[in-house]
């Protein structure tokens, strides 16, 4: 993780008072304590404030994220999931002088969606960049709750929300939505971080989105990183309706990218999946012992990330090009397995086959073309036996 030279940098900067809310101290000290100390010269005055909560002490987030707000010593307070890596305390404390620079913002976050269900904010998500590119604050619906940024002093009038039917769901969703409501700007603004999240806890967030939408009926329909939530939670046949149609699309979409890469490697397997929720299954499968990811994304603003575990495996990120990606597939140790990220027609065409290695392609609409390198794709084969997993029929 290393920050950009100082000397370079012309833009204003504000420290912040980074608060976190715990309760795994491994992962806490892994990611974003390590992150921070890593970077103790190049923002000096911005602090971390780690609650502990490993006890249950705090029934909710907010409850949590207020009462380490109330000790922040900065202007700005940032909250910050404890699985994040920032690569970048500059860049943030640039977002925090753009804030307190435009008093019609209310929320700054790292990653949101439009209204048009587009992903807003560059991040890395576990093994994936998502997102568009947010170089200068975009509006948004709402903001997902991994990185949030607000004033001190407004946080502290207006503190997060506590109420036990949000928990530790979308609490950022209602701030978000308290702040539209009262004519403010929610925004979405690139700051570069990976969330290396072991897990995907989604219980009782249908009743937290339920929640957000009973108390702000007139901006419905609410755009959330988790879905959309509909007035009246939308009538059974007409939710099906669209889900049927987007799910339809998707695949034709999907199928299309799958049958340009079966032009480009006609002898690899193709499938169609959301790697993030699927690569420690890959990777255990496998035999590997470690995964490292070769990111070809050119617009990234994320840097390395070393030293990481995903389930007691290391796990690395290296941003890298064509040669760089050729040398580390030609290198490869046979207990590594490797993810190719950012895969584009030219630079698939560059690596395939992949120094002759055994190996799977795939993409989503969510993580855009990937590659493994170093597995067999018979063992792998049970992580996408649906009809969904493969290409539409005569695309490949």
């Amino acid at each position: 993780m290393t920050p950009p030279e100082s000397s370079t940098r012309t833009a204003r900067r504000v420290p912040v008072s980074i608060v976190c809310v715990y309760n795994d101290e491994p992962v806490l000290a892994s990611c974003l304590q390590r992150s921070v100390l890593a970077q103790e010269a190049a923002a000096p005055d911005t602090e971390l404030l780690a609650i502990d909560n490993r006890e249950g002490r705090f029934a909710t987030a907010g409850a949590a994220l207020n009462h380490g707000a109330a000790q922040a010593r900065n202007p700005v307070v940032v909250f910050v999931h404890q699985d994040v890596v920032l690569h970048s305390l500059p860049d943030l404390e640039e977002a925090a002088a753009e804030l307190l620079d435009d008093p019609g913002i209310g929320i700054v976050g790292a990653v949101g969606i439009d209204d048009a269900d587009v992903i807003i904010g560059r991040i890395r998500d576990r093994i994936v960049q998502i997102g568009e590119p947010a170089s200068a604050p975009r509006d948004v619906d709402t903001l997902d709750e991994v990185l949030l940024m607000m004033t001190a002093e407004q946080v502290r009038a207006e503190p997060l929300s506590e109420d036990p039917l949000l928990a530790w769901h979308a609490y950022g969703v209602e701030y978000t939505l308290r702040m539209r409501r009262a004519g403010r700007r929610a925004v979405a603004r690139d700051i570069p971080l990976t969330h290396n999240s072991l897990s995907t806890n989604l219980a009782k967030l249908d009743l937290a989105h339920r929640h957000v939408g009973d108390a702000y009926p007139e901006l419905l329909p609410i755009h959330t990183t988790c879905g959309t939530v509909y007035e009246g939670g939308e009538p059974p046949s007409l939710a099906g309706l669209r889900r049927r149609y987007r799910s339809a699309r998707l695949w034709w979409n999907e199928s299309r990218v799958a049958r340009a890469g079966h032009r480009v490697s006609p002898d690899s397997e193709q499938v169609i999946a959301d790697i993030r929720m699927l690569i420690d299954d890959a990777i255990e499968r496998s035999g590997s012992e470690r995964l490292r990811v070769l990111d070809l994304d050119p617009d990234t603003s994320a840097d390395h990330a070393d030293d990481l575990m995903r389930f007691d495996r290391p796990f690395t990120v290296s941003v890298v090009d064509i040669g760089g990606a050729r040398a580390a597939i030609a290198s490869r140790d046979a207990r590594e397995l490797l993810f190719v990220t950012g895969l584009t027609d030219d630079s698939l065409a560059a690596l395939a086959p992949f120094d002759g290695q055994p190996h799977v392609l795939g993409n989503s609409m969510s993580t855009g073309r990937w590659a493994l390198v170093g597995l067999s794709p018979e063992d792998v084969a049970p992580l996408w036996a649906s009809w969904r997993n493969k290409p539409i029929p005569g695309f490949v």
